[in-house]
């Protein structure tokens, strides 16, 4: 079952079971939404057991709710960036639930579903908040993105890349940026001395539900899809 058009033509979330995977971060995680609500989940608190965890939170989650694999329609996954053994391992399974079950893989940006991630809720227009999205990437360096978050989603703002916190200030970040994320953390000095807000973990952290809050139900080809890592990846 793919998932079929909203009421103003984007893509909506397929009506049955769909599984969230997430493991760019230190702490992993699997949801299940239906009809786009998340209704269970599971948290990886070990990275160094996040390969041998996914499969059992998966049956876990799905056996909270009754579901059986056979009744699964979909998996979205976060794409990364992040670690790369982390984004290779959600991919990897996301990929092989999709072929082996015949249903749909979506992809959603990591830094995407982190923007929504434990922050105040966001019903109304007026609650609309601009979030930039900063992750560790070791070596000095970060990932980032910027989202304008409202009831209606996370609207990109400013697309993922790679750099340093520097090259994220010399950006000139919106106004009012609200940072988060472990790069935001780690860098709170230096964000902080340019006039913007750094807002601790648990908001900005990546997980499963976040990534299927963040999907935009276009599916992708399971077959050929890699994950985004934004800069070419080298060991170190």
């Amino acid at each position: 079952m793919t998932a079929g058009p909203c009421v103003d033509g984007s893509a909506c979330a397929p009506a049955g079971p769909v599984l969230g995977i997430e493991t760019s971060a230190r702490v992993g995680s699997v949801a299940l939404a239906e009809a786009g609500e998340v209704v269970a989940g599971r948290v990886l608190s070990e990275p160094a057991r996040h390969s041998l965890g996914l499969i059992p939170a998966v049956r876990e989650v799905l056996a909270e709710r009754g579901v059986g694999v056979d009744e699964v329609v979909g998996v979205a996954v976060g794409a990364g960036p992040g670690s790369f053994t982390g984004v290779k391992i959600a991919a990897a399974v996301a990929k092989g639930l999709s072929c082996s079950l015949g249903v749909p893989l979506y992809a959603t940006s990591s830094l995407r579903a982190a923007a929504v991630a434990a922050a105040p809720p966001v019903v109304t227009a007026s609650d609309r908040e601009i979030r930039y999205v900063i992750f560790d990437a070791r070596g000095g360096r970060v990932y980032g993105a910027c989202y304008d978050v409202g009831a209606g989603g996370a609207v990109e703002a400013v697309a993922p890349h790679a750099g340093t916190i520097l090259d994220v200030l010399n950006r000139r970040p919106p106004r009012g940026a609200v940072f988060t994320g472990d790069g935001a953390v780690a860098h709170a000095g230096l964000i902080g001395a340019a006039g913007y807000e750094v807002r601790p973990p648990p908001a900005g952290v990546p997980g499963a539900d976040g990534v299927l809050r963040c999907c935009d139900w276009v599916a992708v080809d399971a077959a050929s899809w890699e994950p985004e890592y934004v800069r070419e990846w080298r060991p170190g």
